[in-house]
């Protein structure tokens, strides 16, 4: 897969997400509009994250390498703050 074709479908999803949470007519489109703007940024910020190859095609390999350490990095920090909260807040 390309990485800009990857970086324009984050962006695009990001976009429509942002206009579907400004919208003033429903709130079950608020709740869509912010599901798609996090998956829109994270699918952008991701994509940034793979490296620059001279024909701009990433493979599969390479894609889920990333998606694991980034995922990895969240679930680490998410544990993190689970076990230090009980420690901290007294």
């Amino acid at each position: 897969m390309k990485k800009n074709l990857l970086e324009k479908v984050g962006l695009t999803l990001s976009f429509i997400g942002l206009a579907l949470v400004f919208q003033p007519f429903s709130s079950q489109l608020l709740y869509y509009g912010f599901i798609l703007l996090g998956v829109g940024g994270f699918t952008y910020v991701y994509s940034t994250y793979l490296p620059n190859n001279p024909g701009g095609d990433v493979g599969p390999k390479t894609m889920i390498r990333w998606l694991v350490t980034l995922v990895g990095v969240v679930v680490f920090f998410v544990m993190l703050s689970i076990y230090l909260v009980p420690l901290l807040v007294v």
